[in-house]
């Protein structure tokens, strides 16, 4: 059984032992890292955005480094902003700078109401060196490497296949449609795409969360109902999230999908 062991940047512990939670946590080869933001040494916000972001990815890089990997070991990204229109343009400049060519890691953006009186924060799964992770943007599914990330990244040595948040975008067009369930069907049919690239089927997903912005019960139910469709009797761990914004004002839903390849 793989043992879990603690990460702490240095000099960083005492804050997060104030909190009682880690920075990371190592199982096996993968290093599960706790959401970073742009804290300066007291673990107060840095005021100014930018720098706030760049601190965010300094701290990101230390708690990599303690964990002993770094950037190009990233293999899934989840980030939360609070005003992701505005403040997009940003981020992008500063990512750019840190993962600066493909292979690129997943990546779900995130807008949110509250990170407790910051603005950024991004939290990463990584692999620690040993086995390479293998990235793809799978032809068949819509360009996402010109934005800078990839649709899929597969770690070894276990085989799990980490996907992109999945949204409403088809191949070769731009246009989203306005109603939530066809978007759930759009984004889910993504998903069904990358599985057979992978070569793998329903009863192989491991984990979903579903990003529903201004979430109802009944917006859920519409978002849920097209996944129902592709799993089949498949039992995958699930979460589903009601967020503030997704990556453009138009989207609605978003699903994240981590599958066991065969």
């Amino acid at each position: 059984m793989a043992q879990r062991k603690a990460v702490f940047p240095a000099n960083r512990q005492s804050l997060y032992e104030k909190h009682g939670y880690s920075a990371a946590v190592r199982s096996d080869n993968l290093l599960f890292v706790s959401g970073q933001v742009g804290s300066r040494p007291d673990g107060s916000p840095e005021p100014d955005f930018e720098t706030q972001v760049r601190l965010a990815f300094a701290n990101l890089e230390a708690t990599l480094l303690a964990g002993g990997c770094g950037f190009d070991d990233v293999i899934d990204v989840t980030s939360f902003h609070t005003d992701p229109e505005k403040q997009l343009g940003t981020i992008m400049a500063v990512k750019s700078g840190v993962f600066k060519s493909p292979p690129y890691p997943s990546w779900t953006d995130l807008g949110v109401n509250w990170l407790a009186g910051f603005d950024f924060e991004i939290k990463v799964i990584a692999r620690i060196p040993s086995r390479p992770v293998s990235r793809g943007n799978p032809p068949t599914m819509w360009d996402m490497a010109s934005l800078g990330f990839s649709h899929i990244s597969v770690a070894e040595p276990g085989r799990l296949a980490f996907l992109s948040g999945q949204i409403a975008m088809k191949l070769g067009s731009g246009d989203v449609p306005k109603d939530l369930s066809d978007q759930a069907k759009f984004a889910t049919a993504n998903l069904a795409a990358a599985l057979k690239e992978l070569g793998a089927s329903a009863q192989d997903i491991v984990m979903m969360r579903l990003y529903v912005v201004n979430a109802t019960s009944e917006a859920f139910g519409q978002a849920v109902a097209p996944i129902r469709e592709l799993l089949g009797d498949a039992k995958p761990s699930m979460t589903t999230i009601g967020v503030q914004a997704l990556y453009k004002p138009e989207i609605k839903v978003e699903i994240e999908m981590v599958v066991r390849l065969p």
